[in-house]
């Protein structure tokens, strides 16, 4: 079966979400190379940032507790995260990036930008900063588009 495309009524939404569904496939067909996940990738993104709580990262991630709990658990037998004691709080526990997942990391961090880049390769700079522009106009909390910003506009303008 082929790629089930969005519906959502509206053409200009439906090419977000596909775009972006693509964009976000092929960078987690890419971390697989790597032995990652988009998901792994993404918690060990947040570790090297802070050691925090599976709450914490639970929220940061908008990720179910259950979730982030099964993506600890790999990257802690896989030698690339690790748990420790809060010191303040022994309710706590805290996740921390070793430094196997650092190095990690930063080979993933790799691979997504050559998966990004070709991702956008077809468009030219000024076409990217005009897309840029306008998809930070897009917000559906607002029920309308944002008010467009002055500097993007005559970026993209000149």
């Amino acid at each position: 079966m082929a790629t089930l495309r969005p519906d959502t009524g509206s053409a200009t939404v439906d090419a977000i979400l596909h775009a972006a569904h693509r964009v976000r496939q092929a960078a987690d067909a890419e971390l697989r190379t790597q032995g990652l996940s988009l998901s792994s990738y993404k918690v060990l993104r947040a570790l090297d940032l802070e050691a925090c709580s599976m709450r914490v990262l639970s929220e940061v991630l908008r990720v179910a507790p259950r979730t982030i709990t099964d993506i600890v658990d790999g990257l802690e037998k896989r030698g690339l995260a690790e748990r420790s004691a809060h010191p303040h709080d022994r309710r706590v526990t805290l996740i921390h990036i070793t430094a196997e997942g650092k190095t990690q990391l930063r080979r993933a961090r790799r691979a997504v930008g050559r998966q990004v880049t070709a991702s956008i390769g077809g468009l030219t700079g000024s076409e990217q900063e005009t897309l840029v522009a306008l998809l930070e106009r897009v917000d559906p909390r607002s029920g309308a588009c944002a008010a467009p910003n002055v500097a993007s506009a005559t970026a993209t303008a000149g």
